[in-house]
């Protein structure tokens, strides 16, 4: 029973592991919003200042993802260190799980102020502009071209294929 417990304990950090693998290769900047800011100021019509306000917050946040990125790049790697070994360390194997799970955290807690930060500098018919616009590039930044590829094809022309 305890063998199942730690391959399942194997098998959880290494999920937790993989998905951040593809936005620290990176250099995180799939998770950081993605789009062109020039198209986005022209659909929500932005003023110049405003342009400059979100420019300066993406910088900020694309700063502040690189350090999290980095730290969890450095874990993987630790990870990948002592999972190789003929007998891992279960404790050190738990601690990177820990860590990787406090990272996550303050990804949540960035994306927060930084949704928080652009709500202050765009109106609220903007704002909701940019959140609908934002949902729908998030979505799609998820799904690897592949999959945006066949979910287009599916939605468009699912009775074809059948």
């Amino acid at each position: 029973m305890l063998a199942k417990t730690k391959i399942a304990g194997l098998t959880i950090a290494v999920m937790v592991l993989s998905v951040p693998m593809v936005y620290a290769d990176n250099g995180g900047m799939k998770s950081t919003g993605g789009g062109d800011p020039s198209h986005m100021a022209k659909i929500l019509n932005l003023s110049e200042d405003q342009e400059k306000q979100l420019k300066d917050s993406r910088q900020k946040q694309i700063k502040a993802m690189k350090s999290i990125f980095e730290e969890i790049k450095s874990n993987r790697e630790e990870f990948n260190a002592e999972i190789v070994k003929a007998a891992p360390d279960m404790n050190k194997i738990d601690d990177i799980q820990t860590q990787l799970k406090t990272i996550k955290s303050q990804m949540i807690d960035n994306h927060l102020i930084s949704i928080l930060e652009i709500k202050k500098i765009l109106t609220p018919e903007q704002f909701a502009g940019y959140m609908a616009h934002g949902r729908n590039g998030k979505e799609q930044e998820y799904l690897g071209e592949e999959e945006k590829e066949d979910k287009g094809d599916q939605d468009s022309s699912s009775d074809d294929k059948e």
